[in-house]
């Protein structure tokens, strides 16, 4: 189910969802007040050709939401350029489950990026990929650690957890909130910048892409490329240094298929993506799923389109 205007504009503003908040206004505030913004980042944004529709789906008790709706909120103040509308998650499950976390977790915030004919540019979910990962090793660390969570498994769900753990996990977790909210207010900024970069007509690599030829190996003489040869395409963040995990993937895509790709395109970018397509069709992408694919997982994904 496509989103319309007519859906989009029966959200509330962002000053109406500030106002009806019951919880943790002052904290979302104080996050807001905090946010501050690298010069070219905002130019990026004050910058975009049209205003963009930003449809967010939230709720006030949500640590995330607190943390970084807040600088989407501060973005689209400053910049001029981003129209939202918010949504609240609980009531509003027809839109909530068209964005699913891996496809099952009604995670929150989400914010869906559309164009002025409300064409769908992207959509970011929860928190930055860096920052999950940063806490999954707090996580790790504190139950190996603290005396109070011994013996039990640090993926339990928080709700599950005895009361005193609970308010061990929860309090760690607030002091890493604020010792790296800075760090996150510029990991948020920075993901939805390259989401937009890529879904953007005009926001095109200026790089020339690398295509990696189909090799000739002497022990098997090479044979002509069947018709349902597929191209699969990296892009990926050379500044990051990105170049062994494009390398290693781009190995495993060869070894895996000697004769089935038409291409392998390498794409150097920015911006700390690195995203994975098979004849155009996005399979992976760091700002979406987080993290650097699983090489086997896209050698099944290209055995799955060249089975069709």
């Amino acid at each position: 189910m496509s989103v319309t205007r007519e859906r989009f504009e029966q959200g509330m503003t962002y000053e109406a969802y500030k106002a009806q908040m019951t919880r943790n206004r002052e904290q979302f505030e104080a996050n807001e007040a905090a946010v501050t913004f690298d010069p070219d980042d905002l130019a990026f944004f004050a910058g975009l050709p049209h205003p963009l529709n930003v449809l967010v789906l939230a709720e006030d008790w949500c640590g995330d939401v607190i943390a970084n709706l807040p600088v989407l909120g501060r973005l689209a103040q400053e910049s001029g350029k981003l129209n939202l509308r918010i949504f609240l998650r609980d009531q509003n499950l027809d839109l909530m489950d068209q964005y699913l976390k891996d496809g099952q977790f009604r995670s929150i915030p989400t914010f869906v990026f559309f164009d002025a004919d409300f064409n769908e540019l992207g959509h970011w979910i929860e928190r930055p990929a860096r920052v999950t990962e940063q806490m999954a090793q707090l996580r790790q660390e504190l139950f190996a650690s603290d005396p109070a969570l011994a013996g039990l498994d640090p993926d339990t769900p928080f709700g599950q957890l005895p009361e005193e753990a609970r308010n061990r996990v929860r309090d760690a977790f607030a002091r890493f909130r604020s010792e790296n909210r800075d760090f996150a207010n510029r990991e948020v900024v920075r993901e939805i910048r390259a989401l937009l970069e890529r879904g953007l007509p005009q926001a095109r690599p200026t790089q020339q892409p690398q295509s990696v030829a189909q090799p000739r190996v002497p022990s098997r003489p090479a044979r002509p490329t069947s018709n349902g040869a597929v191209k699969v395409s990296i892009t990926y963040c050379a500044e990051c240094g990105y170049q062994p995990q494009t390398l290693a993937l781009t190995e495993a895509l060869i070894n895996s298929f000697m004769h089935e790709l038409a291409e392998v395109e390498l794409i150097p970018w920015q911006d700390g993506a690195f995203d994975v397509a098979i004849d155009g069709e996005l399979v992976h992408s760091m700002a979406r799923d987080g993290g650097f694919p699983e090489p086997e997982a896209i050698v099944q994904a290209v055995r799955e389109r060249l089975a069709r």
